[in-house]
């Protein structure tokens, strides 16, 4: 009996600090719980109030007869410290995401999403966008970065829904004519 009450706890001292890993810094925890509010997190920037939007880019969402899904445009570049909205259309015919965050988080939440597949989302990251509508998410870049948007709903970004975003601090001037 001694023999077994010892076991059970080197086994229990052995196995517990692997479930408390990351437990303090918020990875490995929900990736789309606020994650760009966790301190040491990937830099994506934070929620826009609106008040003042200084460039609206429009996405379209599309479905193709061979099964891909799409963003239009996929790859957007940004300056840094504008506040953007995003006018997300879904025309095509089922529901879609648009989830915007680092490389790794948007990994993180695509696991997750596969695992949680009935996940509702209400995070300032991310809008649900249901078949025939529109949404819009307001976002402050202030970091240089590179950063990813994607549909994560399971299949979605595999059949082509996600694209990039490139921060800049700096950006050629637009051409006159």
């Amino acid at each position: 009996m001694k023999n077994f009450l010892r076991t059970c706890t080197i086994a229990l001292a052995l196995v517990l600090p692997a479930f408390s890993v990351g437990a303090s810094s918020g990875k490995g925890q929900q990736p789309h719980a606020r994650a760009f509010e966790v301190p040491g997190h990937d830099p994506i920037g934070k929620p826009g109030d609106g008040s003042s939007i200084d460039r609206t880019i429009e996405i379209s969402i599309r479905e193709t007869e061979s099964g891909y899904m799409l963003f239009e445009p996929d790859a957007i570049q940004i300056e840094s410290g504008s506040v953007v909205q995003f006018s997300i259309r879904n025309t095509g015919a089922l529901d879609h995401e648009f989830f915007l965050g680092s490389f790794d988080e948007v990994a993180k939440h695509q696991q997750w999403m596969r695992e949680h597949p009935d996940m509702q989302h209400d995070s300032a990251n991310s809008v649900s966008i249901p078949s025939g509508q529109n949404a819009d998410l307001i976002w402050e870049f202030s970091d240089v970065t590179n950063l990813e948007f994607a549909c994560l709903i399971p299949g979605h970004r595999e059949a082509g829904m996600w694209g990039v975003i490139i921060v800049h601090d700096h950006l050629a001037p637009k051409s006159e004519g």
